[in-house]
């Protein structure tokens, strides 16, 4: 077992027509993978001679065994293995330069690169990184926020109401004050059921808000089969959006 992982961060670079993902090995991995992303239909049918080139450029700047896959973005019907019969590329450095196959490595044809922490640590040198002790670090800090939040919320919630309706029974100025709170609340609650009380643009956009979500509620539960597909219809264009937006940001 690993008792001591480190993760380089991610690259991504841009291309013309397309943009790239690596991923370093990570420790105790047999390989980095990077991800290729075709957003231009016309550089779908080029996908191998794509790979290939990048998978060159790569290992040729971090020298360690890589994964190349494609990924297809535009509407084009044609996917890696249409076009070499396979679903990612492989290759690694070697004596002879970058070797490269489709698909799985032949037989005797194998990496053996040292991929230790102390040569992967050579391989990236300036690359930033976090150890597994430093993740785990961020780890306690967010759930010590998250503790404290909900101590907060039972102080809140719980514990004050408490004192205070302690304090109401045993200490007229808190009582006092505690009533006073009551019939302010209600005054203004009366003077807005009967319209003499205007409310504010801000209550009524959450008063709107309220009622749509209740009548959205209704017609979920009156056509669950409908709320389903609306559902899962969202969830694509969501999807979708981010697809769009992140390749938008990835233009030259």
């Amino acid at each position: 077992m690993v008792t001591d992982c480190v993760r380089y961060e991610d690259i991504e670079e841009k291309r013309t027509g397309y943009y790239v993902h690596y991923s370093p090995v990570f420790t105790d991995q047999e390989f980095a993978v990077l991800s290729v992303h075709i957003y231009t239909p016309e550089l779908v049918e080029k996908s191998k001679e794509i790979a290939e080139t990048e998978l060159k450029h790569w290992i040729e700047r971090y020298p360690t065994p890589l994964m190349v896959l494609v990924k297809n973005l535009t509407d084009v019907d044609l996917r890696t293995k249409d076009l070499v019969g396979e679903n990612y590329l492989l290759g690694y450095p070697s004596k002879k330069g970058v070797y490269h196959c489709w698909g799985e490595y032949p037989e005797g044809d194998k990496p053996n690169i040292d991929l230790s922490k102390e040569s992967l640590a050579k391989i990236y040198s300036g690359l930033p990184f976090k150890t597994s002790a430093e993740v785990q670090k961020d780890l306690r800090l967010q759930a010590r926020g998250v503790k404290t939040l909900r101590i907060v919320m039972i102080l809140w919630l719980c514990v004050i109401p408490a004192l205070i309706a302690y304090f109401g029974w045993s200490n007229p100025v808190v009582s006092f004050l505690a009533l006073s709170y009551s019939l302010y609340m209600a005054t203004k609650k009366g003077l807005e059921l009967w319209g003499v009380k205007q409310k504010s643009p801000k209550e009524l956009e959450k008063e709107k808000e309220n009622q749509l979500k209740e009548h959205h509620h209704y017609h979920c539960k009156i056509n669950p089969d409908g709320f389903l597909k609306l559902k899962l219809d969202n969830f694509k264009k969501e999807r979708m959006d981010r697809k769009k937006a992140k390749i938008e940001s990835m233009r030259n």
